[in-house]
């Protein structure tokens, strides 16, 4: 096809681009470009359309569009790099204005939109007092259990945490419940001290797996980002190594308190992250299992 011969068709039109014809495109163009901003194959015209200055606009006089303007404002504030015509800033103050216009009721829709909003503008928030007050209700169940989720998924407090973790009774399937509790303390960094010394003195072996395969994995992290900051030899690096430094100590203190459990699995979790100093603390466990033992063996050997 060539635009030469394109060029010369001539129409007798007297289409005259009003008002009324700009607001159709608009109502046909705004929405398609909202639900691409929402979307992962993100086109760049739609960020031109979607910024800081028009978004207060398209919310005002699109409200078919609101509920994914809400979604993409969340994710920019969670930390979605892709859009780049909204700024974190702009949306985190449209979160919050909306969060404050929310009443403090039972209403499921509005303690919904609330737990949805709070990761972003209160990220302090008192999950537990809030679960508490629909404890003894029963025919507040339902309230309970949302809020109930929404700090298992969100909450920073280790007192939430002890407290699920003590109404957990003896039962079947008690154990997958703790190790779940257990998995979203530490995925929140919010696991205390005292919960470790309970798990290490007297939870079942899969409790005690999880706790160690946690812990562990967050040492070698730290031990990682170590080296990674020792390859820049920087005054800011070796701050960095020595906060690092200091967390591998904390951590290998909590994992110590598991040093004479026999399990396969857990020596092998304390064997992967141990420094040389600790390493012989583990021979006793380690002796039960002759593969263990004998990798043992050649970690002290080999740094010595």
């Amino acid at each position: 096809m060539s635009n030469k011969v394109f060029d010369k068709v001539d129409f007798d039109d007297k289409f005259d681009l009003g008002d009324g014809f700009l607001k159709e495109v608009m109502s046909y163009a705004i929405p398609h470009a909202v639900e691409d901003m929402d979307s992962y194959w993100r086109s760049s015209p739609a960020e031109k359309i979607i910024t800081d200055a028009t978004f207060g606009f398209i919310w005002k006089n699109y409200p078919d569009t609101r509920e994914e303007l809400l979604n993409v404002s969340h994710n920019v504030c969670r930390g979605n790099n892709r859009v780049k015509s909204l700024t974190k800033d702009f949306c985190k103050s449209f979160l919050s204005k909306m969060y404050e216009l929310i009443e403090d009721n039972e209403d499921d829709e509005d303690v919904r939109l609330r737990i949805r909003l709070l990761p972003v503008v209160k990220s302090d928030f008192d999950y537990l007092s809030q679960m508490c007050k629909f404890s003894l209700d029963e025919e507040k169940l339902r309230l309970y259990q949302l809020w109930h989720n929404a700090g298992l998924t969100h909450s920073k407090d280790e007192a939430f945490f002890d407290y699920l973790w003590s109404k957990v009774k003896r039962a079947k399937g008690s154990v997958d419940i703790k190790i779940r509790i257990l998995d979203c303390a530490f995925d929140n960094n919010a696991i205390s001290l005292s919960l470790l010394k309970k798990i290490a003195k007297s939870s079942p072996k899969n409790i005690k797996r999880t706790a160690t395969s946690k812990l562990s994995a967050d040492i070698r992290e730290e031990k990682n980002r170590i080296r990674r900051h020792e390859r820049d030899n920087t005054e800011e690096s070796l701050k960095a190594m020595a906060c690092c430094q200091k967390i591998v100590d904390e951590l290998e203190s909590k994992i110590m308190m598991f040093v004479d459990c026999i399990d396969r699995e857990v020596v092998s979790n304390l064997l992967d992250c141990l420094s040389r100093d600790n390493l012989p603390w583990l021979m006793p466990a380690a002796s039960k299992h002759y593969y263990l033992s004998q990798r043992l063996q050649r970690m002290i050997d080999e740094d010595e």
